[in-house]
């Protein structure tokens, strides 16, 4: 027994003590563009010559060897060559290296960047050159959540999950917890709202309330559009007299987070939600007036299908005889797209 053991940990040791490889540790026509690569100090938003000579010119085994070179950089250069090439191996590797929190500066555009660990990178780089299965997507999901939440990406990974219990508790705490990043916080309380739980209506409306005239206004309307508790209809009321009523005019536009205003609504299928339909429905703005249906009445009709009740058959019928028959039809089109991919934020 005592033997067992020891073996054990010598191979438990083998394995945390995994070899870091330099640069001499590889083929000599490699070196000196690993060299160059290694120097940088961030990662930019382009190609550089040393780039595109490695995802060239490196097998597959080399690439997977620099996944455990020295350097960070090398290691997310390495992965994104391997996911820019389509081998096949890129999600097991992903999966393996979730561990990695070595820090690299990434420029994601020319005049934007930020410091995020070498496995939030090749996440990101995974998702938006391939895509992920839903069993793919699901696995990683749950190793980041539930192993790995100290990573960026847990952040919009959580939007995208369903209501299960296993997650319950990480989304309240994040729920819970401000942060300069307030939109974490919002993306927390929508991921929440979705267990429609009533102990976590006064959580939930504290927040709401704090934030529901900022940037992130839209993640406080698809929350409270998933969790249509009576509490919170006193928001959207108090919302559409500041910001709505009396402020569509010809020198205003109407901003986009207005059909996440009207969906919010529409879920509550009563007669103060028709109410404020119907006002947004009757009140167009300027830059609106080329086209038709104009965005206020698009924004109604779609909310009001997808939350259908008799109450809202008179507003329906009156955006239907003003829309081309043609219109209809992709308008209904689009509207199952939106609804089909709207959680898919990463």
């Amino acid at each position: 027994m005592k033997k067992f053991l020891f073996v054990s940990f010598i191979i438990t040791l083998f394995v945390s003590c995994k070899k870091q490889y330099a640069v001499d540790d590889f083929r000599k026509d490699l070196r000196p563009y690993l060299e160059r690569l290694s120097k940088e100090k961030s990662i930019s938003s382009s190609d550089t010559i040393a780039k595109k000579f490695l995802e060239k010119n490196a097998t597959k085994e080399e690439l997977i060897k620099l996944i455990d070179a020295k350097s960070p950089l090398l290691r997310v250069v390495a992965y994104r060559a391997i996911v820019n090439r389509n081998e096949p191996e890129y999600f097991d590797i992903l999966v393996k290296h979730l561990n990695d929190t070595a820090k690299v500066t990434w420029w994601y555009y020319e005049d934007a960047g930020g410091v995020f660990t070498v496995s939030d990178l090749m996440i990101r780089k995974a998702w938006d050159k391939n895509g992920l299965s839903p069993i793919q997507k699901k696995v990683l999901i749950e190793n980041v959540l539930l192993r790995h939440p100290y990573l960026d990406v847990s952040n919009w990974m959580i939007q995208d999950t369903a209501p299960d219990e296993k997650y319950y508790s990480l989304i309240k705490k994040r729920a819970e917890v401000k942060t300069k990043d307030f939109c974490n916080q919002l993306a927390a309380c929508y991921a929440l709202s979705k267990f429609k739980k009533k102990q976590d209506v006064e959580l939930l409306y504290n927040v709401f309330k704090e934030n529901i005239n900022g940037n992130c206004d839209e993640k406080v309307f698809r929350s409270i559009e998933k969790f249509s508790d009576p509490k919170f209809f006193d928001l959207l009321n108090i919302y559409f007299n500041k910001n709505i009523r009396g402020k569509f005019n010809s020198k205003n536009n109407i901003d986009d987070e207005i059909l996440y205003f009207t969906r919010a609504v529409a879920a509550y299928k009563n007669n103060d939600a028709l109410e404020i339909l119907d006002y947004i429905e009757k009140n167009n703005t300027y830059i609106n007036k080329p086209f038709w249906p104009p965005s206020n009445k698009l924004y109604v009709y779609k909310a009001t299908m997808i939350h259908y009740d008799t109450i809202y058959d008179n507003i329906l019928s009156n955006i239907k005889k003003e829309m081309d028959p043609c219109d209809l039809k992709m308008t209904s089109s689009y509207l199952r797209d939106e609804i089909r991919n709207e959680d898919s934020d990463w």
